[in-house]
Formats: C-alpha cells, sequence, structure tokens
C-alpha cells in the first residue's frame, strides 16, 4: 500500500505525532507489544494497518484515530465519535451504529 502523496499519508502522521511525543520507534514497539520493525513498516505505509490497531497507536501517541486516518484535525466530540465507530468489533456493528446516527440526522 505504497502512497507517493508522502505528506500526507497515514505513516507520515504517525511518525509525526510519535516524534511530537518524545518517543522512538522501539519506544512505541514497546508500548504495542510489537517490533520496530512493524513501526518502520507503518510510517513508510508498507503495510496496512487494522484499525484496531490505529485505535491503539492513537491512544499510545495520546491523538485521535480518526486524525491518523484522515489526517484532519476532527473537533473533539467528531473524534470520540469516530473513535467509538473505529472500537466496534465487526463491520456489521458498524453499519447498524451508522443507520442509528444517521436516523437521529433526520429527526434534526
Amino acid at each position: 500500500m505504497r502512497n507517493t502523496d508522502a505528506e500526507n499519508t497515514m505513516g507520515t502522521r504517525i511518525r509525526e505525532m510519535r516524534k511530537a511525543a518524545g518517543m522512538s520507534q522501539e519506544q512505541l514497539a514497546e508500548i504495542l507489544c510489537t517490533k520496530k520493525a512493524t513501526i518502520s513498516a507503518y510510517e513508510n505505509d508498507h503495510i496496512d494497518i487494522k484499525s484496531s490497531i490505529v485505535l491503539e497507536i492513537a491512544k499510545a501517541l495520546n491523538c485521535s484515530g480518526s486524525y491518523l486516518l484522515e489526517g484532519k484535525k476532527a473537533e473533539a466530540l467528531d473524534a470520540r465519535i469516530m473513535d467509538a465507530l473505529l472500537e466496534l468489533k465487526n463491520d456489521q456493528m458498524r453499519e447498524v451504529a451508522l443507520k442509528q446516527i444517521q436516523a437521529l440526522a433526520l429527526l434534526g
């Protein structure tokens, strides 16, 4: 999954947030119970990252999962909503939650 738009990839955002947190790849890998090589692969967009791992990375870096995924500094509530949806365990549950949110939007 190589993205040539290097300045705006999820891997670039992970690297920027890790450095902003004053963390090395080794330190982040230790927190996530993985290898430094895996963190390097994430940061260089060499492998796809499961949404559950994105959330773990976001928690470790004290940022929102939606920022890592989308690159937008969302409002706090928007970020919490996105993170809650990503924490749902399967696509069927996410679809149900999405339909409920859409129904609420129609109400008001």
